[in-house]
């Protein structure tokens, strides 16, 4: 099978490896010409292991067939989307941003198999070309629009764990909400994952937090015990949130497509979600 990622960030250098190591053609679409140099130079490389993989800034090298799958962060869709208006007419689309604020733009646009997946892998960039694999995980596909047989085949794909899902809202909800809990938290008291767990004053704010989405959100309940939140903390107690590391790399951090994506979509007011949200627009300011 043939693919294209579009972002050589953490998320789309991982996605790329993987794709090859699992005996499929890759190639990389990157932002700026000195990485795509880098890429095609010296390969991708995953900790003792490195991809020949062919990197470009130019769209016009995308195969027709190939999938496409979109790694930038919710920040570099204001540039992406409006090239799929002109660009890779034929091509099924993945897109792998955190948060849900983006939607309902990607389902305007005039391609016809368009999906969303949320990426559950642990994953810190190094260096242009060069990643640490942190966690082994998934990728939880679900439908956008158009016809579920096209994206099917990914799920059949060996090396690369790919799970299909019925219900995109549920699927990309409950990755918000998990990403709400835990992200604006670790972001705003520079704690590790597991921190949340051990720390009592950062414990009681996210047992608070949680109560306050689930009263907001009937449903969470079932769709994200709180065990499975303490469970994911503990798993992944080592690492650094990706709201964390974007602020402390200086990077804008992805509030509005987690943070303020939940709170309008809440029917009542959520004071502590809205206070971590306007401390952490407040840094950025």
């Amino acid at each position: 099978m043939e693919f294209v990622v579009i972002g050589a960030g953490a998320v789309g250098l991982l996605t790329a490896s993987l794709l090859k190591e699992a005996g499929n053609k890759v190639q990389l679409v990157t932002r700026r010409e000195v990485q795509a140099r880098q890429i095609t130079d010296h390969g991708v490389v995953k900790g003792a292991n490195r991809y020949d993989i062919k990197a470009t800034t130019s769209w016009k090298s995308i195969p027709p067939e190939a999938y496409i799958l979109v790694a930038v962060k919710y920040e570099g869709l204001e540039t992406v989307l409006p090239l799929f208006q002109e660009q890779a007419q034929t091509n099924p689309v993945i897109f792998l941003q955190n948060g849900m604020l983006h939607i309902e733009a990607i389902k305007k646009l005039p391609q016809k198999n368009i999906a969303a997946a949320s990426v559950e892998h642990g994953v810190v960039k190094l260096s242009d070309h060069e990643i640490r694999h942190t966690g082994q995980g998934i990728y939880k596909v679900a439908l956008l629009k158009g016809e579920e047989r096209v994206f099917l085949p990914l799920v059949s794909l060996s090396g690369i764990h790919m799970e299909w899902h019925a219900d995109a809202d549920r699927l990309l909800f409950r990755k918000v909400l998990l990403n709400t809990l835990i992200n604006p938290l670790t972001a705003l008291m520079k704690l590790k994952n597991g921190e949340l767990l051990t720390n009592p004053y950062a414990f009681e704010l996210l047992e608070r937090l949680y109560r306050e989405l689930a009263d907001a959100f009937p449903e969470m309940e079932e769709l994200l015990p709180f065990n499975e939140v303490s469970a994911l903390c503990t798993s992944t107690s080592s690492n650094t949130s990706s709201m964390l590391a974007d602020k402390l790399a200086g990077r804008k951090m992805e509030l509005d497509t987690i943070l303020l994506y939940t709170l309008n979509r809440s029917q009542k007011d959520l004071p502590i979600l809205r206070s971590l949200y306007q401390l952490l627009k407040s840094t950025e300011v």
